[in-house]
This record gives structure tokens, sequence and C-alpha cells, in this order.
């Protein structure tokens, strides 16, 4: 079945497996800058900040965690999709979390937004830990091609770039040891999409919570041949190992309307760097991909 996939805007014991079927055996925004002063009689160093230090942004990081329960129904080539992300620039008042929903409602318009800066010189490998991130642009490092083994759970990252180091820039966060309802994680195309997304309502559960994080629960909604995507809700709360998802938001679908569900664990941070004169803003992410359908 041909199936198109929105992507989010957007193993060990402790996280979940993704389930198989029962009959078989289980597997696993425009902002501004601060120019450096230039010293009479010489030009202006633009791969350093000034010594001022501020209220401002500097950089950011972002590691997201993705675990998909049915790659082949949304045309993804494995079970994990792990990236990781640095941004370091001249002070800016721009937020990088801004976008996300606000804690306690829903909606049905995620525009991520962009931080305008100016970047800094991007010529050398960073790094989170042990994380490798290559240079990819103008003040930005990546690396999209991790392995589950690579990421360390629950683990104070430090911060190593050819401008500063930064130590206990972020805390990663931890999966899943259930989910509900736990038809959300078939693995194949045949059963899945059979958890029931209601226009009564839905409520979802897991465990562990895990404290000082957020969670969100995301429904792309898809007509009944997942030929066309017809809209998405978005509901965060707390992580408190449970959310219940109205159902006044499905109304308007047809029966049997496919769903793609996003049950993402979030947590967002901002630690002071005063080598770069500003703050590191991050945001960790964990998120388990399921599939259903609207009825």
């Amino acid at each position: 079945m041909k199936w198109s996939y929105i992507l989010l805007l957007i193993s060990c014991a402790s996280d979940i497996s993704i389930m198989k079927h029962p009959s078989e055996p289980s597997g696993e925004t425009g902002n501004t800058t601060s120019e450096p002063e230039s010293q009479p009689g010489s030009e202006p160093d633009t791969n350093e900040p000034d010594s001022t230090m501020t209220e401002l942004t500097v950089g950011f990081g972002d590691i997201h965690f993705r675990q998909i329960a049915c790659p082949a129904c949304v045309g993804e080539p494995g079970e994990f999709d792990i990236t990781a992300e640095l941004k370091l620039h001249y002070p800016t008042s721009g937020d990088y979390t801004s976008w996300l929903t606000p804690v306690g409602t829903c909606t049905t318009s995620l525009i991520e937004t962009h931080v305008s800066n100016q970047p800094l010189a991007t010529t050398q490998p960073a790094s989170f830990n042990s994380i490798v991130l290559n240079p990819s642009g103008q003040g930005t490092w990546a690396n999209s091609y991790l392995y589950e083994y690579q990421y360390e759970r629950n683990t104070s990252y430090t911060v190593t770039s050819e401008h500063s180091t930064i130590v206990n820039a972020f805390q990663t966060l931890e999966g899943f040891d259930f989910i509900e309802p736990y038809t959300l994680l078939w693995v194949d195309p045949s059963y899945a999409f059979e958890a029931v997304i209601s226009k009564s309502g839905t409520g979802f559960s897991w465990a562990p919570a895990v404290p000082n994080s957020t969670f969100e629960i995301m429904v792309a909604v898809y007509s009944p041949d997942g030929a066309q995507l017809l809209g998405v809700v978005s509901c965060m709360e707390n992580d408190v190992g449970y959310m219940f998802v109205p159902g006044t938001y499905f109304q308007s679908y047809p029966t049997w309307s496919l769903a793609s569900v996003h049950l993402t664990r979030h947590r967002t941070a901002r630690v002071a760097v005063p080598e770069l004169n500003g703050y590191f803003e991050s945001h960790m992410r964990w998120s388990v991909n399921g599939t259903g359908h609207v009825e």
C-alpha cells in the first residue's frame, strides 16, 4: 500500500520493544544580533563574539531518538532514526523551542519557527560526549546516522567545539517500558492500523513517566487509502504517564481514516556559556511512532 509519511517537526531493557501480532513472537524567529567591536586600523574578527555576557541565545543542541513501529507502513528503512545537531552563533534573541505546543493545550496548526543568527565559523568537527558531529553548513554540525548503542540514556552530555566546551549542556532521555494502546505498535502492514483513535476521545498511557519533561501526542490523519494528509492534531501535557486526546478533533474525518501516531517525550533546557557570552538551548526528544485508524 502506498502511504505517505509525515516526518516530525518532528535497546536497553528499560525501552519498549516494537510489538508483533499476538500470533507471532515478540520483537524487540527575526532576531537581533550583536556585532564584535573592531579595533582602529584593523578588520573585525568575524569568527569570535565580543566579551559582553548577555541573556541572549548563542547556540542550540538537539538529539531526536525515534522508534518506528511499522517502518514498511511509513516508508522508513528501519526501526530507529536517531539524529543530533549543534548550532553556534553570535548572541540572538531567538528561541529555538517556542514552536512547541504549550503544556495543557492541543493545536491543529504546527509551524516550526526559524531562528535567524550570525553563525560562528565551522572548520572542525564537534561532539556531544562521544557522538561526533561533522560540519554541516555555517555554524552547524550534525550527525544523521547514529546507531541505537551510541545513545546514552539519562546521561549528562558535554558539548565540545572549536569555540567552547559546555559542560553539563543537557541530559538525555530514556524510553518506555510500555505504551497503551499496545496495538499502536504492530509491526506488519497486514495488521497495522488496528488501534482506534476514537471520535469520542482516546486515552493513552505509558511508563515510566519522567520528571522535568513534557509529553506530546501528535496524530496525523490520512485518507483511508493513505494517499492524502487530512490534518494533524498535537496535544502537550507534563509527563505524568497518561493523556486523554479529545475526540472533537477527529469528528470531521471519515471512519477508517488512517493515522500516524507520534508519542514524544520532550525535555528543554538553557545553560549559561560565558565563553560565548550568552545561553545555550537544548531540546531532547524520544519518539515512538505507531499506527491506528479513526472511528
